[in-house]
């Protein structure tokens, strides 16, 4: 069950055990305090005018207050009985009903589309913020694509667009690898978030907070704020994430997190190398990499040595070709199938890389396997295969037996060479 629908099945259960307490509740006040009315019966009133005053007498007929006035003596009525008319008991379930519990329904609506309607804004900004982060990323090589990206979203997402960011760089370090190229875009889309070099690292770190199950990744961002921060206060922000990456090793954490980066600016850059081909005496872009212009002249002359083949097309060279083998167990491929010399047309490394020269650099000479000792006898007469083991033909091939299928005698079977 999710959060959300935790949080309606609670409202909802709260709802109920508040509706039937009131409705007890009211029942109880309702019921203790009926009350009926009652009315005054034999009331004997006199009265007199006098000059607009009216003036009550007592029982012997003496006027209460004023005297020497002209009096005027109105008879009693004679009792009545007075019935109070019948006034049915309020039912407070009615009450509730009709009052209270459209009133409980009401804030129920209200809280369930107030509810609702948050979920959809939250839904509606996540969504901004993942298109926004696929967009940048798939036009990292358009400055001008990437600026209009950032300027339609920022209006969309008004607060905290630091959540704009952080979904950028999680999608940039899992998508993109280290090249010049992505070097320069993630220093433009940095700019373009107007961050100092210390938010910048402090953005950086953020990020690989969240990585703790990617250190692939969180190499890669080490490495991009330690090519694109320059200053001192940008590269001392980056030490969180050495320190993340150090905890992983039992010892020498830091010295391997070290060789780790390096390593990464040599590939890039021998990759960069052989994609531009021997037209420049150094291929440029080194710089960008962090690498110091001695390694790059030592890595440009790797480059040229294997005639700016990449280390991939060296090793998968042969691994789409179906290999043949012959009869001694070598490997016999096109080309290289000469009974004098197996290993022609193949280089130094493609006969190292399997297994063909000895630690001294010479051809090995093909191994072949030991005799398994197994003999095979077939019946002349039916064909029937028997196959017993070396030092075992006595109990299965006796003297007596008679083949299971035609019961010819062991004198009809021929002994077969098991490589024939």
């Amino acid at each position: 069950m999710t959060d959300g629908s935790q949080q309606r099945f609670k409202f909802v259960s709260d709802f109920t055990i508040v509706f039937h307490q009131s409705l007890f509740h009211w029942e109880d006040i309702f019921v203790r305090n009926t009350a009926s009315l009652s009315v005054p019966l034999n009331l004997d009133v006199s009265t007199e005018v006098q000059e607009g005053l009216t003036s009550l007498y007592d029982e012997s007929g003496d006027v209460i207050g004023g005297d020497g006035q002209e009096q005027t003596t109105l008879e009693s009525s004679p009792s009545t009985d007075v019935t109070p008319e019948y006034q049915p008991p309020i039912d407070p379930r009615s009450i509730m009903l009709k009052v209270v519990a459209p009133a409980i329904a009401g804030t129920a609506a209200v809280v369930g589309g107030s509810y609702a309607g948050l979920n959809a804004l939250k839904t509606r900004r996540s969504n901004i913020i993942a298109t926004f982060a696929s967009e940048m990323v798939y036009h990292s090589s358009s400055p001008e694509e990437m600026r209009l990206c950032l300027k339609e979203s920022s209006k969309k997402i008004i607060t905290n667009k630091q959540e704009l960011y952080t979904s950028y760089l999680e999608l940039f370090v899992k998508k993109k690898v280290v090249t010049i190229a992505s070097i320069q875009a993630l220093s433009y889309a940095l700019s373009l978030f107007n961050l100092s070099e210390r938010k910048a690292g402090e953005l950086l770190v953020n990020v690989a907070k969240g990585m703790r199950k990617q250190p692939a990744s969180r190499g890669k961002l080490l490495f991009f704020g330690g090519c694109i921060l320059k200053s001192e206060e940008g590269k001392s922000s980056l030490q969180p994430i050495r320190d993340m990456l150090a905890s992983n090793y039992r010892s020498g954490g830091s010295s391997i997190v070290s060789v780790a980066q390096k390593t990464m600016a040599s590939t890039a850059y021998k990759t960069h190398c052989v994609s531009c081909g021997p037209s420049e005496t150094l291929t440029s872009g080194w710089d960008v990499l962090g690498l110091s212009e001695e390694d790059a002249q030592e890595i440009y002359n790797e480059v040229v040595s294997n005639d700016f083949v990449s280390d991939a097309e060296n090793y998968y060279k042969y691994q789409s070709v179906v290999p043949d083998y012959d009869e001694d167990g070598n490997l016999v491929q096109e080309g290289f199938k000469d009974p004098e010399d197996p290993y022609k047309g193949m280089t130094e490394s493609q006969k190292a890389a399997r297994g063909l020269l000895d630690q001294q650099g010479k051809p090995k000479e093909p191994e072949k396997e030991p005799d398994s000792g197994v003999k095979i006898f077939e019946c002349g007469n039916c064909g029937y295969t028997l196959f017993p083991a070396k030092g075992r033909e006595e109990k299965f091939f006796p003297d007596g037996f008679k083949c299971p299928e035609c019961s010819a005698e062991k004198s009809e079977f021929v002994e077969r060479n098991a490589a024939a």
